[in-house]
């Protein structure tokens, strides 16, 4: 009794183990797990990718932010779900490999000289020859030919016949598996990439250093120049970088367009520059009487540095600076819509008699905008020298080395397919009178009228 309850309970294990399998196998999982990723990757091209909260807001707005960041449409390729897509690709490719393989393998490395010469006529190249001598002399041609073919020879001596099997190409049975192992290394490199790497822009400044954290070691921009054309054009553009890890400078390479870094594994890519949207070198105030309209001081404040104004109780700091202002009712946050110079803005801390009695954000195009009511004072944006940032693509592509790989033998694999055909020859040679009967068949797995052409050549051949 517990014999037949055992033997229940291991068909119902192999029968759930036997339709997991299935699943994970099935041509139905490949066609929607590929749906997903096409249908992700358009998502991931139709929304800018890696852009700041304020910059998705402003071009979608708030409620339309919430689903991008919830379902992490800012960073497709590197979202847990494309991860996962493609984790289940490589799955349902390694399940089906595993299916496949055996029969391959098969094909690959049996040799068949267990047959009759009936078997032989039922191939579609096939034909008898009655060759003018005894069985032996019959192989000896019957090699000799094959030999000059290329082809690999197996003979089996019987009592009443001698068997014949040959081969050649047989690696051309496994283009397309070596082919499928290549897209299944390349899709394993592609979930590494998508799952712990990744890529990303930083403008540095010069003499910032900015923490990595995925290499866990500080880079510095010493000095970034342009070089320009004699007609004024740009002609190219350089950052010198310093690597510091351990508190050490490691090293310094100057870095260009083509031309990056590389530490631990992150790379730093020379991609672009331009003036600072989020800061300020100095900020040119004009100070003007209320009633009067004198102007009281023509001052320059260094970027978030409290000035004493000379002649008056005034205290002024910069505090804060955006190139292309914006303000979004909805969220009541203040960013800069763009990085360009469309609306500069600066926000300033205002002191009179050693109070803080105002901290508005004047603006260079809009003078006198906002009046400060608290004091006897206007405060106009003048004129303002935002710093230059060298724009750096930073990234770590843990699965690249992986990915060329893949590549590689992916060619390889194509190749053989394409250009490298499994043919096999069956021959029976039986006794006849004064003669021998020589029965010759053959299969190709490609390319049918070379192989019916070289079937033509070997009987041609006798």
């Amino acid at each position: 009794m517990e014999t037949l309850v055992q033997t229940e309970v291991n068909t119902r294990q192999r029968g759930v183990l036997s339709k997991v399998y299935d699943f994970f196998s099935s041509v139905k999982l490949a066609v929607v797990v590929f749906f997903l990723l096409a249908a992700g990757s358009i998502s991931g091209t139709l929304i800018e990718q890696g852009l700041s909260p304020q910059e998705y807001i402003a071009n979608h707005g708030e409620k339309w932010y919430y689903w991008i960041n919830l379902l992490s449409l800012n960073n497709v390729y590197h979202s847990w779900w494309f991860s996962v897509l493609l984790a289940l690709l490589a799955l349902n490719l390694a399940v089906c490999l595993s299916k496949r393989l055996p029969t391959i393998w098969k094909a690959y490395y049996v040799v068949d000289t267990d047959f009759t010469h009936n078997l032989v006529q039922n191939f579609k190249n096939n034909t008898v020859i009655q060759y003018p001598s005894g069985m032996e002399e019959a192989r000896g041609k019957v090699v000799d030919i094959l030999k000059g073919k290329k082809y690999k020879i197996w003979t089996e001596n019987n009592p009443n016949d001698i068997t014949i099997f040959a081969a050649k190409g047989r690696i051309g049975r496994l283009g397309s598996t070596i082919g499928h192992i290549s897209i299944f290394i390349i899709l394993i490199g592609a979930v590494l990439s998508s799952a712990i790497g990744f890529r990303g822009f930083y403008p540095f400044y010069e003499g910032e250093s900015v923490f990595i954290p995925e290499g866990n070691f500080y880079v510095m921009v010493e000095k970034f120049w342009i070089d320009y054309y004699e007609n004024g054009g740009v002609k190219d553009y350089f950052s010198k970088m310093s690597v510091i890890d351990n508190g050490k400078k490691v090293f310094t390479k100057t870095i260009q367009v083509n031309d990056p870094l590389q530490y631990k594994g992150v790379w730093f890519y020379q991609s672009s520059y331009g003036q600072a949207w989020d800061r300020l070198d100095k900020a040119f105030i004009r100070i003007t009487d209320k009633k009067s309209g004198r102007v009281v001081a023509d001052e320059t404040l260094d970027f978030r540095k409290e000035k004493l104004i000379a002649g008056t109780d005034l205290r002024l700091n910069a505090t804060n600076f955006l190139s292309d202002f914006a303000y979004d009712s909805e969220s009541k946050q203040i960013y800069a819509k763009s990085g360009e110079q469309n609306n500069p803005a600066a926000e300033l801390e205002i002191y009179e008699g050693g109070e803080l009695i105002a901290k508005p954000w004047i603006f260079y195009n809009y003078p006198n905008m906002f009046p400060i009511e608290k004091s006897k004072y206007n405060f106009i944006l003048s004129g303002y020298i935002a710093p230059q940032y060298s724009g750096l693509q930073i990234a770590k592509d843990p699965g690249v080395n992986l990915v060329w790989v893949g590549s590689f033998t992916l060619m390889g694999g194509l190749f053989i397919s394409f250009f490298i055909f499994h043919r096999r020859i069956w021959i029976k040679i039986l006794p006849s009178e004064r003669s021998s009967l020589v029965y010759i068949g053959g299969l190709t797995n490609k390319d049918t009228i070379g192989f019916e052409k070289e079937m033509k050549s070997i009987i041609g051949s006798f």
